[in-house]
Order: structure tokens, then C-alpha cells, then sequence
């Protein structure tokens, strides 16, 4: 299995870091998708991680590969501290993140839907093998969801953070809460507010939030009050991830908006590049929760489902290196194949051409079973060598047998 996977977490560098990696990782990745030796790859980023998965003929001549990559598109350091797994490493990490088991809050609801949007963004870059991986990484988190209490924790990194200001601020039932994007995180959170009893205003620096307001419960907010929703808000929370310095709201926004305002305000920043200026944190009357506080803050029981949930993913994993070794006997299946069904047909067209037509059609069908009947064992031997790791023998044997060139 020639896949590997490397990238950054939450478990190495703060949000900031991450940000700056997932740019230089998509600069990075065209170059290596058209390196030799590279048949497919996805770039999975979220608010907590930016890994790159990789499908490469050789393991080490990749890692040093993206290393060179990534330095030369501006990683720096960072280069230095992102993790490397190959083969069986890489595979199990795939499903330990798509089960949310490797969350900043683990058992997180969001995390299937991002890799599976991740499996789609790069579908025409995927190749075979990851499109298999991802896929079996999907299936996994499901049986997993439906078979452990971690599918019914309900837990994201914004309800966490919303945990926490109602913690720190009392319950927000009833409190104007302004919400900060539009795209489908945005959706998330707003069910989340409004399951809390708070009456949500939407606003985006994109002009989206009228549209936004047609299939959600909350009052859209323009560029023109915009002020005024500031002033008004009792908690601003911010997931455009659209990160772009130009568009976040600033200290100098809020202190002037607020002016008059009595009491703190709780600032929630979900976005991974900041959708809010990092100053706010040294703003008087400001509580600034960003995803570097979810994740100081972000809880870490149901042990027993936990536990549960590893066995099946090592399960999971197991089964899906049994099949990928499975089909590397696929050329020495063909060639088996290949070789009888040479001599069905062979006598086939003899009987065809000195026989009544009735006489071949009875011919074809009793040649076509006997076929399928030696190729059986044959098939199931292949597949069984390949997964033991004796495919070289079994393939060294039916050349020396029948003299069959199998393509490798």
C-alpha cells in the first residue's frame, strides 16, 4: 500500500500556523500531483489539521520531495514539526481523523462531512487508491457513529466554544447573537444558537447574508448596520474562514460600535485564518474565544467508547490492507485468465468452423463452465498469495508451469 500521509494539527502549532501551512500545502500541491511517481492526492484542511494524502511508487523520495515543496513555497520551521505516516501509519490515521477520534474536540460531528468534501474537491486528482481509501475511511466513521456512544455526544468544536460563553457569560436565551459568514459552517452554528434560545443576526463581508436569511431562522445585517449590530450584540460569533485580513472585523470596529455599550462582549472566532483581529484579545470588555481556547478547554471522556471505537478502526483497517493486497494479483489473475480463455477460444473457432451451429453453441457453453471451473482455484490462490505475501512465488510458478508472462 504506497500511501503516506503528512501534515499539522492542533496537536503541534497554534491556528495562526496552520493557516500559514494549509496556503503553502495548496501551492505546494500541483507540483507534486505532477511529480513521477505520484498517482493521486487530497488535501484534507479543517479548522484543527492540514494533512496531504499521497499516492507515490516510492515512500522516502516522496516525504523528501514535499519537504523540498512545501520549504519552497514558505513553510519554514514548520516543515520541521509535521508528521509523517506511511503505509499501514497513514491509513490508520485517515480513519482515526474521519471518526473524530484525532479532534481538538474528539468525537466531533463536522469531521466525516470535511473529509468527504475533501474526497470531492479533489476527485479528478485522487487517483483510484485514494478514492478507495477515503471512501473505506467514510464507511468506518458511520459503523462507528452507529455502534459506539460517540455518535450521539453531538459534539463540534462551535458547540464546545458556545459551552464556554455560557460558562464564563450565563445561558444565551433570548440574547442577540451576531453571526460572522455565511458559507456551511455558518449553517451549523446558527442551529446550534438557535437550539440555545438566541436570536441570531447574520452579516457577511461577501453581501450573502439576505440569501442566507431565506433558508435560515435569522435577520440579515448590512454593511450600513452593521455598527449598530455590533453595539447591539451580546455575543459576536465569527466562521466565514474566509481569512482574509481585509474583511475582519477589527478592535477599532467593535471599541467604536460599542462605545456606549454596557457589560463584556464574548468574541467566538471559529474560522482557522482568523475572522477577527487578534488585538480584540487585549480589548477591554472583550472575552475572545478562539479555536486555540476550544481547544485548551475542549473535554476528553467517554473512555469506553473511546476504547470501543480504536478496536473497530484497527478492524477497519486490517480489512482494507487485506484488499489492497488482495489486488495485487490482479495481473496474475489476468494472465491465468488470459491463458485458458486462449484455448476455450482456440476451440471454440475449430468447432465452429467444422460443426453445425447447434453443435458449437453446446461446445462454447460446456467449454465456458469448464473454464470458470479452473480458473477458480487459480483466482483464490492469487488472492491469497498476494495477501500473505507469497505472491512472488505463485507468479515464479505459473511461468515455470505454463510459461505465462505476468505483468508486474
Amino acid at each position: 500500500m504506497p500511501v503516506l500521509a503528512v501534515g499539522l494539527s492542533h496537536h503541534q502549532v497554534a491556528s495562526d500556523d496552520l493557516t500559514q501551512f494549509a496556503a503553502c500545502v495548496e501551492q505546494a500541491s500541483a507540483s507534486l500531483r505532477a511529480s513521477h511517481g505520484v498517482s493521486g492526492l487530497i488535501m484534507l484542511s479543517t479548522c484543527n489539521r492540514c494533512e496531504l494524502y499521497i499516492d507515490a511508487e516510492n515512500f522516502h523520495q516522496t516525504v523528501r520531495l514535499t519537504r523540498d515543496l512545501l520549504t519552497k513555497a514558505g513553510a519554514g520551521d514548520l516543515v520541521g514539526v509535521m508528521d509523517v505516516y506511511g503505509l499501514r501509519n497513514a491509513v490508520q490515521h485517515l480513519f482515526e481523523v474521519s471518526c473524530g477520534l484525532d479532534s481538538m474536540v474528539v468525537g466531533e460531528s463536522e469531521i466525516a462531512g470535511q473529509v468527504r468534501s475533501s474526497l470531492q474537491a479533489y476527485s479528478e486528482q485522487a487517483g483510484p487508491a485514494l478514492h478507495r481509501l477515503f471512501r473505506m475511511a467514510l464507511g468506518t466513521s458511520k459503523s462507528i457513529a452507529n455502534a459506539t456512544a460517540l455518535g450521539a455526544m453531538g459534539r463540534s468544536v462551535a458547540s464546545v466554544a458556545l459551552d464556554l460563553v455560557e460558562t464564563r457569560h450565563g445561558h444565551l436565551a433570548g440574547r442577540r447573537a451576531l453571526l460572522v459568514g455565511t458559507g456551511a459552517y455558518a449553517g451549523v452554528v446558527t442551529a446550534d444558537l438557535i437550539r440555545r434560545g438566541a436570536q441570531v443576526f447574520v452579516y457577511s463581508s461577501s453581501g450573502r447574508a439576505t440569501a442566507f436569511a431565506q433558508t435560515h431562522p435569522v435577520n440579515p445585517v448590512g454593511d450600513d448596520r452593521l455598527p449598530d449590530a455590533l453595539a447591539l450584540a451580546q455575543v459576536l460569533v465569527a466562521c466565514s474562514g474566509r481569512g482574509r485580513r481585509a474583511n475582519r472585523i477589527t478592535a477599532r470596529q467593535v471599541s467604536d460600535a460599542r462605545a456606549a455599550s454596557v457589560g463584556p462582549l464574548p468574541v467566538v472566532d471559529l474560522a482557522l485564518a482568523r475572522d477577527v483581529s487578534p488585538e480584540l484579545a487585549m480589548t477591554p470588555g472583550i472575552d475572545l474565544i478562539d479555536l486555540d481556547v476550544v481547544g485548551e478547554h475542549a473535554p476528553t471522556d467517554h473512555v469506553e467508547s473511546l476504547h470501543r471505537a480504536r478496536e473497530l478502526i484497527d478492524e477497519a483497517v486490517d480489512d482494507y490492507l487485506r484488499t489492497e493486497r488482495a489486488r495485487l494479483a490482479d495481473p496474475a489473475i489476468l494472465a491465468v485468465r488470459a491463458y485458458v480463455n486462449q484455448i476455450v477460444a482456440h476451440e471454440i473457432d475449430s468447432v465452429t468452423a467444422h460443426g453445425s451451429s447447434d453443435e458449437a453453441a453446446a461446445v462454447r457453453r460446456s467449454l465456458r463452465r469448464v473454464a470458470n471451473a479452473v480458473l477458480h482455484q487459480p483466482t483464490v490462490r492469487a488472492a491469497a498469495a498476494a495477501q500473505d505475501g507469497d505472491l512472488g512465488e505463485f507468479t515464479s510458478a505459473l511461468e515455470r508451469v505454463f510459461g505465462i508472462e505476468v505483468d508486474q
